[in-house]
């Protein structure tokens, strides 16, 4: 099974994964980022500030998926 590396991009800054995982397919990886993203962006947020986070799903040589997901403040 092919190895697939999560690293995280939160407000800016780029943490890197570097076990990876096995999974069956790319597709297989990415669907395990897009269920795992509410949790880092739960993690992620601030109060009153506006958060970025992503997900990139590389295969140790090039990137084959990005997962994004935000959260906006608006105050009123």
């Amino acid at each position: 099974m092919p190895r697939y590396f999560f690293h995280q991009h939160v407000r800016g800054q780029r943490t890197e994964d570097p076990l990876g995982k096995l999974f069956p397919t790319d597709g297989t990886a990415c669907h395990q980022a897009v269920q795992r993203m509410p949790a880092h962006l739960k993690r992620a947020a601030e109060r009153s500030r506006n958060t970025y986070v992503a997900t990139e799903i590389t295969n140790g040589h090039r990137t084959l998926f990005v997962v994004r997901g935000t959260v906006i403040v608006e105050r009123r």
